[in-house]
């Protein structure tokens, strides 16, 4: 194979056919493979677990999502609470985080919503307080935990 070689001023063109995915939707994020194979055995809730990957299927570009505890408990048809405490346990683990009322920040690298430029950018941005990811080694899955539904008019 032979380089090509271009005088001053010259310039080449590259044109070809960028094959597009077909996720449903129509659109897809970037996820951790460590994070997919270990999430198991960090012992989420099945409160916990549906309210990551709720927060993970809504995100905005650049991991933002913009939303209300009750917005999620709605959703679930569970208690405000239950949700919050959810969210205060994925934070601790570092997979998200709150900049501000009823807006959440997933952990750019757990998963990602944008172009590998907006993510190197969006690390940056992770503040201090956030803590280091510390996904467990694998093993044997914890049981998993059942929430209990918000029973209808109380």
């Amino acid at each position: 194979m032979q380089p090509i070689r271009l005088s001053p001023g010259q310039s080449l063109v590259v044109q070809g056919r960028r094959t597009e995915y077909d996720f449903i939707g129509r659109s897809y994020y970037q996820a951790s493979r460590e994070l997919s194979a270990k999430l198991p055995h960090l012992g989420l809730t099945a409160t916990e677990y549906d309210v990551f990957h709720h927060l993970l299927g809504t995100q905005e570009r650049g991991g933002i999502i913009r939303a209300t505890q009750e917005k999620i408990a709605k959703e679930f048809g569970i208690g405000r609470k239950e949700v919050g405490e959810a969210l205060r346990r994925l934070a601790g683990y570092g997979l998200i985080w709150r900049p501000g009322r009823g807006i959440y920040r997933i952990n750019p690298r757990v998963a990602f919503y944008g172009r590998s430029s907006e993510q190197a950018e969006a690390i940056q941005q992770i503040p201090p307080e956030v803590p280091e990811l510390d996904l467990p080694e694998q093993g044997t899955r914890p049981p998993r935990r059942r929430r209990k539904l918000k029973e209808a008019g109380k």
